[in-house]
């Protein structure tokens, strides 16, 4: 049983893992297109700023190259946004990240050709991956597909692009991407704990709520539950017209099967009875509860008392086949039951309900038990 309640809330917890996971990268992967859009706008700006302010500067990266990848950018950023809200899986998310992530290795590319503009490549690097760490962290597939390119582009230049390699441009990009990495662990089991936490919280309130509206020991709804539904029935009804049934419950000598068996087998007597009742009834429109003890109440929307009373067959028949064994009954040899029924008519109370409903259970015992009386 233990080992059957772990894995329900296993299941659950990555059911909800695996649904944050898909909002947080829906919504934050708007925002990470968006400031991936002001980078390029800035790089795009301060070239034109820099022509303005000096026409004869040394501009690493020429007008017409910048133009048109900002260009590109643009483009991309026009069709990914709408098609973002599209994205229900992972391999497309990756797609996108990828030709993210492929754009700035270019423009890496075009900005470390000039020694002018080098000292710009690294902070631009370390501004794109902690970025992308806010914005990607609980989705890890879709985080490195936008970081590779980059991280693979601008350690290959460094490292291939003179015969010596440069130890403080590479050391320095080790370090960044050990802080980045140990970011992206402190942030995922932040992430993890939290969805955890929230998860125990709603199975701690959805078992809270049971033990609210259901009877711990048959499953069916208890007292409680039962007064809601009763008057918010009865309200409905008055409303909208129509009417219903109730049928009252009461296992015959029960009292006498504890005293026989014990209180353990009588608690098992309860459940399969509570079992057949479940199984005769409409689901999920009417409601089974427990009334207290050995009794029980059922409630039948829309339904007269004909049809409340082919219910009650139903339920004496079930019964019946159950056959669960009764040494000191003084009807059968087996667990029967005795029911009333009683129609609800315009201005009744739940109260007067009840106790009309129990005035023809009494009838139906006084008649002999195992059977039903519909109350005039």
């Amino acid at each position: 049983m233990q080992k059957t309640t772990h894995t329900l809330q296993d299941t659950a917890f990555n059911a909800m893992l695996d649904h944050y996971k898909k909002a947080s990268l829906r919504t934050s992967g708007i925002w990470l297109l968006i400031a991936n859009l002001c980078f390029v706008l800035f790089l795009f700006g301060r070239h034109q700023f820099r022509l303005l302010l000096d026409p004869h500067a040394d501009v690493a990266i020429a007008g017409p190259v910048l133009d048109k990848l900002s260009l590109i950018f643009l483009v991309f950023f026009v069709i990914a946004l709408p098609v973002l809200r599209f994205i229900r899986s992972r391999t497309p998310a990756m797609a996108l990240a990828f030709l993210v992530g492929l754009y700035w290795a270019v423009v890496f590319h075009y900005m470390l050709a000039s020694d002018a503009q080098q000292q710009m490549v690294f902070p631009l690097f370390c501004m794109l991956i902690f970025t992308a760490l806010i914005a990607l962290y609980p989705t890890m597939p879709v985080l490195y597909s936008f970081i590779a390119p980059l991280w693979l582009s601008l350690f290959i230049h460094l490292i291939f692009r003179d015969n010596t390699i440069p130890v403080l441009e590479v050391a320095a990009i080790l370090i960044a991407s050990a802080l980045f990495e140990t970011g992206r662990i402190m942030l995922s089991r932040w992430f993890v704990l939290s969805i955890r936490r929230e998860c125990d919280n709603q199975l701690l309130v959805s078992k809270l709520d049971n033990l609210a509206h259901y009877d711990p020991l048959t499953g069916v709804a208890n007292r409680r539950q039962l007064d809601n539904q009763l008057e918010q029935l009865i309200a409905q009804t008055e409303r909208s017209g129509g009417t219903f049934s109730l049928i009252m419950i009461d296992v015959d000598f029960f009292k006498k099967y504890n005293d026989h068996y014990g209180h353990q087998a009588g608690d098992s007597c309860l459940v399969g009875i509570a079992e057949c009742f479940k199984n005769v009834v409409r689901q999920p429109a009417d409601l089974v509860a427990r009334y207290g003890g050995e009794e029980f109440v059922i409630l039948l929307h829309n339904a007269g008392a004909n049809d409340a009373a082919v219910i009650a067959h139903r339920i004496k028949e079930s019964v019946e086949k159950a056959a669960i064994p009764h040494a000191l009954s003084q009807v059968s040899e087996t667990i029967t039951v005795s029911q009333g029924i009683m129609q609800w008519a315009t201005g009744m109370t739940a109260l007067e309900l009840l106790k009309r409903a129990d005035s023809a259970l009494y009838q139906a015992k006084h008649a002999g038990r195992n059977g039903y009386c519909v109350a005039e």
